[in-house]
């Protein structure tokens, strides 16, 4: 059980926040109540300890777009590129993304799987994400996910809730099958006119064409699409997902999602993945704000831009009975924040991985500061820095497959298989001549995968073998937070323009390394 005081920022019209405020968690999970902190404890709760947060209490963050397998890669500049991309088909054929993204990633996942799960879904956490869309594929089934993800939960179900698809549709089976799970009520997930090309409406064109559009069709990026497509799509409106980041480190524009919204669809945002986006959801309300300032004239509140975050992506994946706000009967999954403004919209906006105080999925600490994490009751924490800050989270439990490594072993392990990709590959290969299969990871694009492009589970995907021949190095692990390299790769890249200059000043100044003390002349 657990209690968390603060102020609450619910997202329930009933009651969309209270400024002194209490939500209480029972054992089975859900919210028992939110109410003020002065009132009667519900049944049950009379001696639970309260947990002063301090901060101000929102529902954990829901990213309904990445592809978290790739998020142990900085952030990525293509090579040779002097002007924008026009569609997702180029941006794979560049001489660099072999060497800078598929190489490491495919060499990571397949050889430190285990770990990079680890490591890619504690970068989500401490940004504040409890769920997220784009899981990695493994060979075997396995179910060691700290935050939820999206394409697997059934909250205790038979069958998940949505379905998704990175490949465009062509096979006329593949729109039956898309159509039938969208009129059986899930929602699906799909990659959708992503680029400037005007020839992209050809793929709503076919959605629409086989009845795939409607209330439970969910379209990432929808870059190409304008008022025809929105208008068509409005009697039976469903969602966009948004990605302003990777939108505009790629094409150089981003959805008119304002459009979108005056057609009655609902925006979601996604971070996309740490190669062209954000490192977190976080990050990504930063560049959603910046260009609703600069390019929309304000055409969304700091509220709806939570929304986006919260509220509408549960919405949109059918969730609203279990996630998205703060009240009686939901999961109790919470994020708190420091308080830095009055607003506490624009306050989440503001928040960076500094202000980020203490996540809970299902009422259990996973997240947070020392202090929060002990009062809490949270077992088994390891320690973690984060921008600078202690914080502590867990890592291992029971009663779930691979939820067995610790912090410090996820990051030794995969810095070992940086180093020293050779001697990891000789042990998969003698773990699976015994029959062991190790966690391997298949990254979600279907031109990384190597089960889609080979029909079977590769042990060794042609493009590892330079680097386990020893003509290739493994970049540096991406950093779990924006740093002064991921500025200045921002300020490098030859197509922005200054679009994301102001991305930097949400973010505190790095603190400088102290000077080195020099022993006094004798």
């Amino acid at each position: 059980m657990l209690i968390l005081t603060g102020e609450v920022v619910t997202f329930d019209p009933k009651q969309p926040h209270v400024a002194d405020g209490a939500v209480y968690i029972g054992d089975d999970e859900l919210i028992a109540a939110v109410q003020p902190a002065a009132a009667p404890a519900p049944a049950g709760f009379e001696n639970v300890p309260r947990v002063d947060t301090g901060g101000v209490i929102y529902p954990g963050l829901i990213d309904l777009h990445n592809h978290i397998a790739y998020n142990v890669v900085a952030l990525w500049q293509p090579r040779d590129r002097t002007t924008p991309y026009t569609s997702r088909t180029q941006w794979p054929d560049n001489a660099g993304y072999g060497p800078d993204i598929k190489v490491p990633t495919l060499t990571l996942a397949q050889l430190a799987g285990k770990a990079v799960i680890r490591y890619v879904e504690t970068k989500a956490v401490i940004g504040g994400v409890t769920a997220i869309q784009g899981a990695a594929r493994t060979y075997q089934p396995f179910d060691g996910w700290l935050v939820r993800n999206v394409e697997y939960e059934t909250f205790g179900g038979q069958v998940p809730l949505a379905h998704q698809s990175v490949v465009t549709l062509h096979d006329e089976n593949a729109f039956a099958r898309a159509q039938r799970q969208m009129a059986g009520g899930s929602a699906f997930i799909y990659h959708l006119s992503e680029g400037t090309s005007p020839l992209l409406v050809r793929e709503y064109t076919a959605m629409d064409d086989h009845q795939c559009v409607g209330p439970r069709l969910i379209g990432i990026h929808c870059t190409a699409l304008g008022d025809d497509q929105f208008t068509d799509w409005e009697p039976n409106a469903g969602t966009v997902v948004w990605s302003p980041f990777s939108n505009l480190w790629l094409y150089h524009d981003t959805t008119k999602v304002d459009h979108a919204v005056e057609h009655g669809l609902r925006v979601c945002l996604g971070a996309d993945w740490s190669p062209s986006g954000s490192k977190s959801l976080l990050g990504e309300l930063k560049v959603a704000d910046i260009w609703n300032r600069h390019h929309l004239n304000n055409a969304f509140t700091p509220r709806q831009l939570c929304e986006m975050a919260t509220c509408n992506p549960a919405d949109a994946v059918g969730w609203t009975d279990h996630l998205g706000r703060l009240r009686k009967g939901l999961r109790g999954d919470v994020l708190v924040t420091t308080r830095r403004s009055g607003d506490p919209y624009r306050n989440l906006i503001s928040a960076t991985e500094a202000d980020v105080q203490l996540v809970a999925i299902n009422g259990q600490p996973f997240y947070g500061t020392p202090q929060l994490m002990q009062a809490a009751g949270a077992q088994n924490a390891d320690a973690i820095q984060v921008a600078g800050q202690d914080r502590r989270i867990v890592l291992v439990y029971s009663g779930v497959q691979g939820a067995d490594i610790h912090w410090d072993e996820v990051l030794s392990t995969i810095e070992d298989v940086r180093m020293h990709p050779q001697q990891a590959h000789a042990q998969l290969r003698a773990s699976l001549a015994v029959g062991e299969e190790p966690i391997r990871l298949r990254p979600d694009k279907p031109w990384d995968d190597p089960m889609q492009r080979r029909g079977r589970a590769a042990v060794q995907p042609p493009e590892m073998e330079p680097v386990l021949e020893g003509t290739m190095t493994l970049p540096p692990l991406d950093t779990l937070t924006p740093d002064a390299a991921y500025f200045d790769a921002i300020a490098a890249s030859p197509i922005l323009d200054g679009l994301l200059d102001d991305l930097a000043g949400y973010y505190p100044a790095p603190v400088p390394a102290p000077a080195p003390v020099r022993p006094a002349a004798v």
